[in-house]
């Protein structure tokens, strides 16, 4: 495991695939939604199509402020781009390396639910969810609206002039507003 964490940072450190061996894969690490993928926000609009956590890609790149990777079942080039203000207090390095993983969707969705996992797969954030759970449906909440993921309260936002909370109790969610 720890191979593989060294894997994923040498990729991230350096932007190219090629420095990981031939052996290692690397997946979303929650849904994302677009609609055009040549241009994806980082704040992750849940609006138009998701690209499914647990989804293989590969041709990753990144420059400062830019997140590029293939998604290997489409055959689509995705690209991201990073806006400061919607993060504050993290760096686009910090925010980049949220988005991708070693771990397959068997793997991150160890230990949910068959409910929660049903959820995930519709991009969905329902009562009773874990934090967990919620983090693979509906990615990070920008930090602009929710400070920490520790936090009982997350904002997310579903296009530029909506947003909805989602609250936790007990680290499960009570109240959706999705």
């Amino acid at each position: 495991m720890k191979a593989r964490a060294a894997s994923l940072a040498a990729i991230l450190a350096f932007g190219a695939a090629s420095a990981a061996s031939a052996a290692d894969k690397l997946y979303t690490a929650y849904n994302i939604w677009f609609e055009q993928p040549t241009k994806v926000y980082s704040t992750n609009y849940q609006k138009g199509n998701i690209l499914p956590a647990g989804s293989e890609v590969k041709d990753v790149k990144r420059s400062k402020d830019k997140l590029e990777f293939t998604d290997v079942t489409l055959g689509l080039k995705f690209t991201f781009e990073f806006v400061d203000r919607h993060h504050p207090g993290l760096t686009g390095e910090q925010w980049m390396a949220r988005f991708l993983t070693a771990e397959d969707f068997a793997a991150l969705s160890q230990g949910l639910t068959s409910e929660e996992i049903k959820a995930i797969r519709a991009g969905e954030v329902k009562a009773g969810m874990s934090k967990k759970a919620v983090l693979l449906a509906a990615g990070y909440p920008p930090e602009v609206g929710t400070a920490s993921i520790k936090l009982d309260t997350w904002k997310y936002w579903r296009h530029r002039f909506g947003n909805y909370l989602v609250r936790f109790s007990d680290g499960k969610v009570s109240k959706s507003e999705q």
